[in-house]
């Protein structure tokens, strides 16, 4: 009796050792790689994305520099027009600026223009010249702000409006982005809509895009829009950043907020964004990069590559690439942005 339980229990334990060796391994959900977006073509392209209507009936304006207020211009209740000059403030000090980095700038134009000389008969140095040149790249930086800087010290109208309120009066001190006027909008609505940050870096600042708008609620009909602002933190959820557009409000039709349309924009071509050597697979004459799409999932692609390994063909503008571990992924597997943790 007892050996046949012993039988009993080994064969037991056998069989379930064979169901266990049967188990798959579960995989990892995804890999963390390295990602990219990529340039394509010689040309702006256009891309549209989901916008909302927001009121914009009021802005509150404010000096981008500090200083002392010197006139103001409007009273509360007056009808203003864009561009109009609202306050200024003392420009003594920012003028005197100006003059200083101009004259930096002109003195480090006369060195460097003397070392590119001397270079060519190597009289002064490699280290000597790039010293120069960027010392050049400084002052003109330097230069730029300062300018900038001394128009910021006067205040214009942004748009079309009345001024409802002005918090502040002659000759008092004025702090940087503290407020001084609000102006209510003449028949102005705000668009707004998210911008992915791969998108951002060509965007801001560097290209207007003379956005289209159209309204889900307007048939076969697109209104222009001027860019207004863009938020300077990143939606934590979506990685991207809020773009505000001002347009006038279209006759004959009631637009609320809350709304729902779409906002056509021209993204010019980065300056970067060449495919890095590590990303590039090569299979004879041919060149594979893995495309990430939206689920995250990596698929092989054939590209043609420029010079400056630039994506010509085999891409949209945009597409997310994987740029580390490429000889070890597979088709249709899934990864994830690689974040550096604090500390390595």
């Amino acid at each position: 009796m007892g050996r046949a339980l012993l039988a009993t229990a080994i064969a037991g334990l056998l069989l379930s050792g064979c169901g266990d060796k049967q188990k798959a391994i579960p995989e990892p959900d995804s890999r963390p790689v390295k990602l990219q977006a990529v340039s394509v073509g010689n040309n702006d392209t256009f891309r549209t994305f989901p916008a909302t209507v927001e009121a914009g009936d009021k802005a509150v304006l404010a000096f981008r520099v500090s200083g002392l207020l010197e006139t103001v211009d409007v009273n509360p209740g007056q009808r203003v027009t864009q561009g109009q000059k609202l306050a200024s403030l003392k420009t003594d000090e920012l003028e005197l600026l100006v003059e200083q980095a101009q004259a930096n700038y002109s003195l480090a134009y006369v060195q460097f223009k003397r070392n590119t000389e001397l270079r060519k008969t190597n009289v002064v140095s490699e280290l000597d010249y790039d010293q120069s040149k960027a010392a050049l790249n400084q002052a003109k930086a330097a230069l730029d702000k300062a300018k900038a800087n001394l128009r910021y010290a006067t205040l214009l109208a942004p748009y079309d409006g009345n001024l409802s309120l002005s918090l502040v009066e002659n000759y008092e001190y004025v702090a940087a982005k503290e407020p001084v006027m609000h102006i209510q909008s003449e028949g102005l609505i705000n668009v707004t809509f998210q911008l992915p940050e791969q998108l951002l870096a060509r965007y801001q600042g560097k290209y207007d895009p003379r956005p289209i708008v159209s309204f889900d609620t307007i048939a076969d009909k697109s209104f222009d829009a001027q860019f207004k602002e863009i938020d300077t933190e990143a939606d934590a959820k979506t990685s991207s950043y809020k773009v505000t557009l001002s347009m006038a409000r279209p006759e004959g039709y009631n637009l609320l907020p809350g709304m729902a349309g779409q906002v056509r924009i021209a993204i010019p071509r980065g300056t970067s964004g060449g495919v890095p050597e590590r990303a590039i697979i090569r299979e004879g004459e041919d060149t594979y990069v893995w495309r990430v799409d939206e689920q995250g999932n990596v698929h092989k692609v054939k590209v043609v590559l420029d010079d400056n390994r630039r994506v010509v063909e085999g891409l949209n503008d945009g597409d997310s690439i994987a740029t580390s571990g490429v000889g070890e992924l597979q088709e249709g597997q899934k990864v994830r942005a690689w974040v550096k943790e604090r500390g390595l």
